[in-house]
């Protein structure tokens, strides 16, 4: 089980991974779906439609939740980090949407 390490080590994927991955699993739940109904329609028991459905998923979520290789291969470049030339004390006083009402003195 060795050679399973690197895969979940890393443990992220990047963005276009997670699009696949969403992809993949909408095909494959859909097709597991499609199956089971098959199944259960030409053996007519409906409790093997579910048994075939749950498998389909329980094998769908076997494929996409960990993070496979295939789902980091576009990793995101990030920008260095800026670091501010003024400090945020100098801003000015601090503006919000609401004034504060809780002073008012209305006897």
């Amino acid at each position: 089980m060795d050679f399973l390490k690197p895969v979940f080590e890393s443990g992220r994927i990047d963005f276009a991974g997670q699009g696949h991955a969403s992809r993949l699993t909408t095909v494959l739940v859909a097709g597991a779906g499609v199956v089971s109904l098959a199944i259960g329609f030409v053996m007519q028991r409906l409790e093997l439609c579910f048994y075939a459905f749950a498998v389909g998923v329980v094998m769908t979520y076997a494929v996409v939740l960990p993070p496979w290789p295939f789902f980091r291969k576009q990793p995101v470049a990030w920008l260095e980090r800026k670091t501010p030339d003024a400090p945020l004390a100098d801003a000015g006083p601090r503006r919000t949407l609401v004034e504060d009402v809780s002073d008012d003195s209305s006897d």
